[in-house]
This record gives C-alpha cells, structure tokens and sequence, in this order.
C-alpha cells in the first residue's frame, strides 16, 4: 500500500485514476491538486489549507501528475527536487527539445504512463514475440476512438501518436523508415476533424504496422499473425482490478527500483522524435 500519495489533476483522466485508486485501496490517502483547491480525497473528502498541503507533502513518498500537458514540465521538476517517486501521464512534455529542461539523473524515480505497455496482456505479446522470433511476425496494432470529436487538425493524431510508437520502441528499440499506407483528414459538417492514418515499419523479419482513426468505436486491439498462426489481444477488456494496467502501473510505481518498466530519458526522446517525423510528413 502507499501511504500518502498525490494526483496532480482533477480532469476526466485523473478521476479515472481517482476512481481506480478508492476501488483498489492501494494508497492509504490521496491529496489532489487542482486548479482552484488542494483537497483529501480519500478515505475522506476534506479540503486542505496551504498550511495542510505543506504538511501534508513532507510525508508523501509518491505522486501522479495527471493535469494538462503544458503543466508536466513543471510537476516534474517539482517532484524530482523532493525525491518523491512519480508517474506522469504521456506525452511527458510537448517535444524532444523541451525534454532537456527536466532535471532528470541517475537517481531519478519515475515512470511515464505508456499505459499498454502496463496492460496485463502485454507480457502474453512480449513472450508471444520472443517465442517466433525468428520466423516472420506480422504485428498489426490497431487504435480507434470516435467518442471525442476535435476542432483543431491533428489534434486527433498527436494525442495518440504516443501508443502504438512505445510499443514500437519497447519491442524493437528502435524504428526503422516508416511508410505511410494511407492518411484520411477531413472536416465533418460540424466541422470536426475526422482522421485516420496507417503507418508502416518493416524489420528484418517483422512487419508492424499500426491504425490510428476516430471513424469508428473505441477500441485498442494488437494484431500478431505468424507463418501458421493468429493472436489477437483486446487491450480494452480486462475488467479486473488486480490486472488492470493501473494496479501494474502502480506496482512498478511501489516497486520502482526493481521495475522492469523503468524508463530512461532516452526512450521518451525516442518517442518524441519520431512522434515529430511523423508529424512534419503529415502536414507537408
């Protein structure tokens, strides 16, 4: 169990997080920061004064910067120069070059909320790809979101860039030339954007390619076809708490220095740099 933990956020996200925290009872108290007040969470709600939160903070030993993504940066450095061991929510800053402003070391304990690659079954795909290694894999990931309709172009496409490339990197550690198979941006008559882009990598025995569109229902599935076989993983359906990608998320979180999925600042960059190659082809 944590003991006093901290949200950063109070956004739709971060009550997700909220929700999942009071379910699991995995932190003994939770303090959220907000915009307009600092207030006790759980177990019960009280709102908290300056003097309080200071307290409050000088025995917290962990936090999750859930807010928006211009504010990460700053709750980074923040966290960093308490000690305190943190998630934050992905993209961690908006580009590769902002990345050198976060004060990171050796010593430094976090974890960015790739949150698939925290999925129960991500362990099932990691050992399925180790086992047919050297045969040809086709590994086809698959991201769909039509609940949420945006009003600015590529808004759609940079908030969920950031998936499918970290499983990239996480399984291959690096990318090859991508491909682009096809890009679909147009506005609807509410003038929202509709789009949907199809994204290439071959290696020398493996093909990934993945699917990002918000034309149809939401949906997270990853794709695996062998020479003699298929799998398919539905990262959208595990319902049970203890194999969430939150409870994962939060083990490694507790666990940190033993953590598997400790990431190094080099893979964010990584990701953020290929994240802005794709970008730059798509608005040419």
């Amino acid at each position: 169990m944590l003991k006093n933990h901290i949200i950063v956020g109070n956004g739709k996200w971060a009550k997700k997080i909220l929700f999942f925290l009071k379910k699991s009872k995995i932190a003994k108290q939770v303090v959220v920061i907000s915009k307009k007040k600092k207030f006790i969470f759980y177990p019960k709600y009280k709102k908290l004064n300056n003097h309080e939160f200071k307290k409050f903070l000088n025995k917290s030993q962990t936090a999750h910067i859930c807010s928006s993504n211009k504010t990460h940066l700053k709750y980074c450095n923040y966290f960093l120069k308490l000690n305190i061991k943190f998630i934050v929510e992905k993209p961690i800053v908006d580009n590769s070059k902002k990345l050198k402003e976060i004060k990171f070391d050796n010593k430094s304990k976090y974890l960015v909320n790739y949150i698939d690659l925290f999925n129960y079954d991500f362990i099932k795909i990691n050992r399925l790809l180790h086992k047919y290694k050297n045969e040809r894999i086709n590994l086809d990931i698959i991201y769909s979101n039509n609940f949420q309709k945006y009003k600015i172009k590529n808004q759609f496409l940079k908030g969920w860039l950031d998936h499918p490339l970290s499983i990239i990197l996480f399984t291959k550690k690096k990318y090859p030339k991508f491909k682009i198979r096809k890009i679909e941006i147009s506005k609807d008559s509410k003038k929202k954007y509709n789009e949907n882009l199809e994204v290439e990598y071959k290696f020398k025995k493996m093909k990934i390619t993945f699917l990002i569109t918000n034309h149809f229902k939401k949906q997270r599935l990853i794709n695996i076809q062998t020479l003699n076989k298929k799998y398919c993983f539905d990262l959208g359906k595990n319902f049970d708490v203890r194999k969430s990608s939150f409870y994962r998320l939060y083990r490694n979180l507790k666990y940190i220095d033993n953590s598997k999925l400790k990431f190094s600042s080099i893979f964010h960059k990584k990701v953020l740099v290929e994240k802005e190659k794709l970008l730059r082809f798509i608005d040419k």
